[in-house]
């Protein structure tokens, strides 16, 4: 699924479901249910939109600087509209709108850490 130039993504993928499988697993040990679901939920919709950054990063290989930048923006667009839509099924659907959000924040940060680690290993 991944070639070798999309492995830091692979990386970052895994990292944030694995931080919410743990998230949510914690939850449910402790009988909140409805929590975990929140809270995957949220980390879900940043993997996803990471993802899908990716992939419009990927495609502006090639292209003049002014269209990627049109990409780019049109990109950023679309997922922010989605993570409104998703916001709005999260709520729709009964999930805690608060560990929804935590559950994005919770996949921002692992994403922030991983690239922090990252660039003290090239420094090394």
């Amino acid at each position: 699924m991944f070639t070798q130039r999309e492995r830091p993504l692979r990386n970052i993928l895994r990292l944030q479901i694995v931080v919410g499988v743990v998230g949510a697993l914690v939850l449910v040990v402790f009988g909140y249910f409805l929590f975990a679901a929140s809270f995957f939920c949220g980390v879900v919709m940043m993997a996803v939109n990471g993802w899908w950054l990716a992939a419009r990063l990927e495609k502006t290989n090639g292209l003049s600087v002014e269209a990627g930048q049109r990409s780019l923006y049109a990109g950023a667009a679309i997922r922010f509209v989605s993570l409104i839509v998703g916001l709005l099924l999260a709520y729709a659907m009964g999930l805690h709108l608060l560990l929804v959000a935590a559950g994005m924040f919770v996949a921002q940060t692992s994403v922030f850490i991983s690239a922090l680690v990252g660039f003290k290993r090239e420094q090394e």
